[in-house]
């Protein structure tokens, strides 16, 4: 017995010096300190784990979106852009100029535009109060736009000014803060329009002058090539030189 316990009491004691002589182990952290990758913007802006935004934040997006839509249509007239004209579209959609202007779906009017816009020499829209009443996955927009037009007529050229408002009826598709906004029936309502004889006289004083361009030649086709830090791009080679007040004729 006494023997038993001496031995017991060496296994005891080495098991002691062994636990001492071990290295201390780290505590685990708690679960509020592990490092997590941190959420998306929309993520954190959002509530119930970014499944839904607030309904004023995901309005002020929907009102953004259309506002680009609206731009980038008149941006596919004045630059005849038939790819961007398709993409603002959904393809159903429909348009109303007017019986005796154009009604008909969206794939021909861009068909019809096209061959109206040829006919001219350039063309110019701004868009400009932007109302929009959202209905869920539906928006009816009223925006307001200035166009002007060059025609080329046996009688001469033709500056003609105008002014009317587009009314939309936008969708959503599919349904939810993840679909896309196009259009899928616009209305256009003309309030004044102004002819009067062209005159380049401008023109014809600055022939320098930047001027745009109906085609992907324009230069805002070309931004991502501008100079700048992250682009890569080489300094302009016009630097240096100095210009007097009279460069420019009126």
């Amino acid at each position: 017995m006494v023997a038993g316990k001496k031995k017991l009491k060496t296994v005891a004691a080495k098991k002691t010096v062994a636990k001492m002589a071990a290295p201390k182990s780290k505590p685990r952290p708690s679960l509020s300190l592990l490092k997590f990758p941190r959420p998306s913007m929309v993520a954190q802006l959002a509530g119930n784990g970014g499944e839904k935004l607030n309904p004023r934040l995901q309005a002020t997006i929907d009102k953004s979106e259309i506002a680009d839509l609206l731009h980038s249509f008149a941006r596919g007239i004045d630059r005849i852009d038939e790819n961007l004209l398709r993409s603002v579209l959904h393809p159903d959609a429909t348009l109303d100029l007017g019986p005796g202007v154009f009604q008909g779906t969206g794939g021909d009017y861009v068909h019809w535009v096209l061959g109206v816009l040829q006919a001219l020499r350039s063309s110019h829209h701004m868009i400009t109060n932007i109302r929009v009443e959202l209905e869920g996955d539906a928006a009816l927009v009223e925006s307001y736009f200035h166009g002007y037009m060059r025609i080329e007529k046996p009688i001469g050229r033709e500056d003609v000014f105008m002014g009317g408002r587009n009314l939309d009826r936008f969708e959503r598709r599919p349904a939810g803060s993840s679909g896309v906004w196009k259009i899928v029936h616009r209305k256009q309502i003309m309030d004044w329009v102004r002819t009067e004889s062209a005159s380049d006289i401008f023109y014809h004083q600055n022939p320098d002058a930047l001027w745009s361009y109906r085609t992907k030649v324009d230069a805002s086709y070309q931004m991502a090539q501008f100079p700048g830090t992250q682009s890569g791009g080489k300094l302009p080679s016009f630097l240096g030189r100095h210009y007097e007040s009279k460069s420019v004729k009126f």
